[in-house]
């Protein structure tokens, strides 16, 4: 198994999509229920392979990720062949990231910094991994501040 099984709730969504994997896969209405009372390996097989697909399409379509601690925000553009990273620190210690919001902290000292790196393993699976760590999913929006601040406070270190 490549990611990780879909939930019972999740393949429940998936109803119809699961049916025409397994049409695709010549396991029609009576095979599958005869599979499944008989508690068949076969099934946990053919629910691990439709996971994977179904986590492949859902992990090639995320774009941003971020993860927030007390202490740090980071933010991640997963492009096709490297992800950047904007990382927000606070210098201050009564600062809670999980708590309090960016437009709070502006008289706050921050250190943003950005990096960027080519993938290790397929670009799914360590967006997969990144998922896994405790980032969630953003929109561009919200990158593209975090970026803005960046660009903003490299361009006063330089003046």
């Amino acid at each position: 198994m490549k990611y990780r099984c879909l939930s019972d709730e999740e393949l429940q969504e998936l109803e119809e999509e699961f049916k025409h994997f397994l049409i695709s896969n010549n396991i029609f209405t009576e095979e599958w229920e005869g599979l499944n009372k008989k508690k068949d390996k076969k099934v946990k097989q053919l629910v691990e392979m439709f996971s994977d697909i179904v986590m492949e399409k859902a992990l090639k379509n995320i774009q941003f990720l971020e993860y927030i601690t007390p202490s740090d925000i980071r933010v991640f553009h997963c492009l096709a062949d490297r992800v950047v990273l904007i990382g927000v620190e606070s210098r201050d210690n009564t600062v809670d990231f999980t708590t309090q919001h960016m437009e709070e902290l502006q008289a706050v000292p921050l250190d943003i910094y950005r990096t960027e790196k080519p993938y290790v393993k397929s670009r799914e699976l360590e967006v997969f991994d990144l998922l896994q760590s405790g980032c969630f999913i953003i929109g561009e929006d919200r990158f593209k501040k975090l970026e803005l601040a960046y660009t903003y406070s490299t361009k006063q270190s330089q003046n």
